[in-house]
Formats: C-alpha cells, structure tokens, sequence
C-alpha cells in the first residue's frame, strides 16, 4: 500500500521549494522526477529488523512504497531543478522562469 509523504511548498526568493519527511530514507531510495507538468516523489521505505530480544509495543514509522504528485505553476527547465535528501528531509528547488519584457512589434502603416 502506497502512502503520500507529509510535504510543505513554499517560495524562497525566485525558487519554489518543496519539502518532504522521508525519515530514515537514503538517496537510493527516493525517485524525484518531472512528469507532465508535475513534480513526482516516489520510492520505498523499508522496515528494519531491530533486536529480537526487545519487546515492541508499537510503532508509528510508516514502511512501504510511497509516491507524491504535485501540478507546477509553470514550465520548468529540468537542468536548473536541484534535489537534496539530508538527515530524512528531502528538498527539491524549482527556479520561477525568468520573466521577459515583451518587445514592442512595430507594423508598417501602409
């Protein structure tokens, strides 16, 4: 069963940052794609055996496959997008485009 990540969105200065818990995950195990207009996170969380002498009364860590969809605002150059997953907080950053002025078209007055 598949579940979605807790994420926060946001914008610093001209990027906007996308923010998600990913607790005990490494590189490995995290997919950041660009699809159709959307920001994909998607990967696995494996469950970790811990010492069998211990009793477990419970556990609140979510294991299994997860998968996150979000629509951009714009188009997005896919060189300029940069993912970083430190200490189980993955951090995706999209540059905004850059705005350009539009030029004046003159038309010949016949």
């Amino acid at each position: 069963m598949a579940y979605a990540p807790r994420m926060d969105v946001y914008e610093k200065g001209n990027t906007l940052a996308f923010k998600a818990e990913l607790p005990g995950l490494e590189k490995e195990d995290v997919q950041v794609e660009i699809y159709n207009g959307n920001l994909i996170i998607k990967g696995e969380s494996k469950a970790t055996q811990e010492g069998k002498e211990e009793a477990y009364y419970r556990t609140e860590r979510t294991f299994g496959s997860f998968y996150r969809s979000l629509a951009l605002p714009w188009d997005v150059t896919p060189e300029q997008i940069t993912a970083t997953l430190t200490d189980g907080v993955l951090e995706v950053h999209i540059p905004k485009p850059v705005a350009t002025t539009p030029e004046a078209i003159k038309v010949p007055v016949g």
